[in-house]
């Protein structure tokens, strides 16, 4: 049995769509890794260090949850960390696009990932809503962590 869920995500910034995600993994594990990835070939609003600091910054309440920032493959760091891939999904497009990603890391990797439903509360929240609101210079602190500070779009 695994004792360790990874989340791996650009958290571009988090939002309370992951917040939900890590907290609800967070009661079914003995520790969660929340990887901030960095990808050189993926254009972000956010620096690494931003994102990095929203997501420790929003998740500090969760007593077993560990914030990281890391590049490189996905199934290599879970596997590295003997960990579960937790991702959510919030729709059946979503769905697609992990289900894939899980044969790959499963092919690659030899790691398992758990894909859990958005609870309906945040299933329509993501990054780039909240960058948008952002971006028009709206208010975006129901759609956060009450922890996160985000004062513009981003770069």
């Amino acid at each position: 049995m695994k004792k360790t869920a990874f989340i791996p995500g650009s958290f571009d910034p988090i939002t309370l769509g992951h917040y939900d995600l890590i907290e609800r993994a967070s009661k079914m594990f003995e520790k969660v890794v929340v990887a901030v990835m960095i990808n050189g070939e993926k254009k972000f609003a956010f620096s690494p260090e931003e994102r990095y600091r929203f997501a420790a910054d929003g998740l500090k309440d969760l007593e077993n949850v560990e914030v990281i920032y890391s590049e490189g493959m996905v199934c290599e760091l879970a596997a590295s960390l003997d960990a579960v891939i937790v991702k959510g999904v919030r729709n059946t497009t979503d769905f697609d696009y992990e289900y894939n990603l899980s044969l790959i890391n499963r092919s690659a990797g030899d790691v398992e990932t758990l894909l859990l439903p958005a609870s309906p509360e945040t299933s329509f929240i993501s990054s780039t809503m909240v960058r948008e609101f952002l971006r028009l210079e709206k208010d975006v602190t129901k759609y956060i962590p009450q922890n996160t500070k985000i004062e513009s779009a981003g770069k």
